[in-house]
């Protein structure tokens, strides 16, 4: 199965992505979900997709993260999305973050060899 970091998964590139998902139940796994501020969002995506790691990047947006998605870490921050981008468990990183933001993290991931 492939390990999935989607960055930016309320976005509209996210969503594909998760449609994907959706699709080949057997092929994908999603480790790792990021979003900016749509905190309730992403954590419906957590609670459908079951990643190990969760980030909401913008840390006045987080304040109620949810505490009814057992095995997933919550995160808050724009390191803690760098973080998504390396985690060994991910092979594959579709970064739909805008602009700016998705630069860095495509760097690490580069890096990291995703």
């Amino acid at each position: 199965m492939i390990g999935l970091a989607i960055l930016g998964s309320t976005g509209s590139i996210g969503l594909s992505t998760l449609e994907i998902v959706r699709r080949h139940p057997g092929r994908f796994r999603v480790v790792a979900l990021s979003a900016n501020r749509r905190g309730e969002a992403l954590a419906d995506q957590v609670r459908e997709f079951t990643p190990t790691h969760a980030v909401l990047a913008d840390p006045t947006a987080a304040s109620s993260l949810p505490s009814d998605t057992p095995g997933t870490a919550w995160s808050t921050g724009r390191e803690a999305v760098l973080e998504l981008a390396t985690l060994p468990e991910v092979d594959v990183v579709v970064n739909a973050l805008v602009g700016f933001a998705g630069l860095a993290p495509t760097l690490a991931a580069l890096e990291a060899g995703k």
